[in-house]
Parts: C-alpha cells; sequence; structure tokens
C-alpha cells in the first residue's frame, strides 16, 4: 500500500493538503510553524520526502485509552529537535495536531473564523477500516 500527501495551502490555521490511496482520497490538516525565515510564512513538522508508516497503539493528551493508528517513523529533525510521534489521527482545527496528520472530509471556514477540515472523526474511521490488516505502508509527502 502507497499512500501521498500533497501539501498545497501553508497557513497559520494549517498546513492543508490532500491524502490519496488506494481507493482513498480525503483532506489532511497538519500544524503550522512558523518557518523562521522572517517572511511569514509556514511550514509543516513532516518535511518532504518518503516514510515508512507502522501500526501501532497511541493515547493523545487527555485521552484516557489507546487507540490504534500509524506512526510515521524515521522523520527528520525538525527544528534541530528529533521528531517522533507523528500519527494519523481525528481532529478539526491547527490546535489539534502538533505535527500529527488530521484526516477530514473538506476544509472550511470554523464558526470562530480560520480554517478547519469537517467530518474527522468519520473520515478517520474509514481510513483505518480501510487499512484493515495492513501492519506497514510508505508515504510519500509532497
Amino acid at each position: 500500500m502507497n499512500i501521498t500527501i500533497e501539501n498545497k495551502d501553508f497557513e497559520n490555521d494549517g498546513i492543508y493538503g490532500i491524502l490519496t490511496g488506494d481507493n482513498f482520497q480525503c483532506h489532511v490538516l497538519s500544524h503550522a510553524y512558523d518557518s523562521g525565515n522572517g517572511n511569514g510564512s509556514y511550514i509543516p513538522k513532516v518535511a518532504p520526502g518518503t516514510y515508512t508508516c507502522k501500526r501501532s497503539l497511541h493515547r493523545l493528551h487527555g485521552m484516557d485509552h489507546d487507540f490504534e493508528t500509524f506512526e510515521v517513523m524515521n522523520v527528520p529533525d525538525f527544528q534541530g529537535k528529533p521528531v517522533t510521534g507523528i500519527l494519523f489521527h481525528a481532529g478539526n482545527y491547527n490546535k489539534d495536531s502538533e505535527g500529527c496528520f488530521l484526516l477530514g472530509k473538506q476544509v472550511t471556514f470554523g464558526p470562530n473564523g480560520g480554517h478547519m477540515i469537517t467530518e474527522s472523526k468519520v473520515t478517520f474511521e474509514k481510513f483505518m477500516a480501510l487499512q484493515a490488516g495492513v501492519n506497514t505502508f510508505t508515504l510519500t509527502v509532497k
């Protein structure tokens, strides 16, 4: 299985793109970080490249139980610090990600302004259902 994420919009309220896999496509949001170059541009934590994603159990901050998802392995250092724990999961806003990939049906304006992705929980569950029996896959980030 091969999955591609193509980042398209680099906004202060998130990095928005399209995830495409075998018989599946959705919107994706990851946290926007200041590029540090002084021009107000934003970058994602996961650099363009090819990665292996591995199925495992994880618990996000504030959760009282583990959930099954995929972790992006061997992500290069980001802003001089090691990167671990990049997951695929549900969430709607930039604040719901610390670099992880949030999956959703579409990008829209949120009730408090700014962009968000919709129907994230349902989209994430569909993504995981399509990965039944898959323990690893290759992810290409563009």
